[in-house]
């Protein structure tokens, strides 16, 4: 599954929240995924992991926009960036049945990739670097946990869950929208140890949900002579 397209047509929403009128007062619904693609895969040079967070804006189209990168990890942004700027979304809308209206939401996606090796530690490579902050109403990430790697895995992988979170930021519900087996229950475990920032809509916490990416380098073993 490394470097390959993947199209899903799945409900899934990315910390969309809608910085434009209150929860409470109306029913928002958030922009939900139709197209995705996943990151190609990093060339086999790079023998570190990164992380990346980019917070968009899914347009009235359902198109993504005005993309801000809050965390960068060279070359992992610009494989992210490249993949999720040609992902679509069914708009977000705000009122309840033929009355509700399609509005413009921001939406955040994180990825973690872990380095090309067996064992979590320090590696090679360039650290995180923090460029901008979150916008006040999305929640985000607090804490990215690196996942282990399966030791029966064979290769790599790159998955993608859909992440229900309440109003205080606490996971509710992860949903596998690109899932290998064989990474599956080291992702989850990964995720399940994550902390997020609870989202906001005009001043009241809302409930939220938020993609993550995890990223599994095959491990580079030296040959014993």
């Amino acid at each position: 599954m490394n470097g390959v397209f993947a199209q899903v047509s799945l409900v899934a929403a990315v910390l969309a929240i809608s910085p434009f009128a209150s929860a409470q007062s109306e029913l928002f619904s958030p922009p939900r995924l139709l197209r995705a693609e996943l990151p190609a895969e990093p060339p086999s040079t790079v023998l570190g992991g990164g992380e990346v967070l980019i917070e968009f804006i899914v347009d009235q189209r359902g198109g993504v926009t005005h993309p801000q990168v809050i965390r960068s990890t060279t070359p992992y942004t610009q494989m992210v960036l490249a993949a999720i700027m040609r992902w679509r979304f069914e708009p977000a809308r705000m009122g309840r049945g033929d009355t509700s209206r399609v509005i413009a939401a921001p939406v955040t996606v994180s990825a973690i990739y872990r380095p090309p090796t067996l064992l979590n530690g320090p590696a090679p490579g360039d650290p995180p670097n923090d460029l901008a902050s979150p916008s006040a109403d999305v929640a985000y990430p607090v804490a990215m946990v690196s996942p282990a790697y399966p030791p029966r895995a064979l290769d790599g992988s790159v998955l993608l869950f859909e992440v229900a979170l309440d109003s205080e930021g606490r996971l509710t519900d992860a949903r596998g929208i690109v899932t290998d087996p064989a990474f599956e229950s080291a992702a989850r475990s990964a995720l399940a140890a994550m902390r997020f920032r609870g989202a906001t809509s005009g001043a009241h916490p809302v409930p939220s949900t938020t993609y993550v990416l995890f990223g599994f380098r095959p491990p580079v073993v030296s040959s014993m002579r």
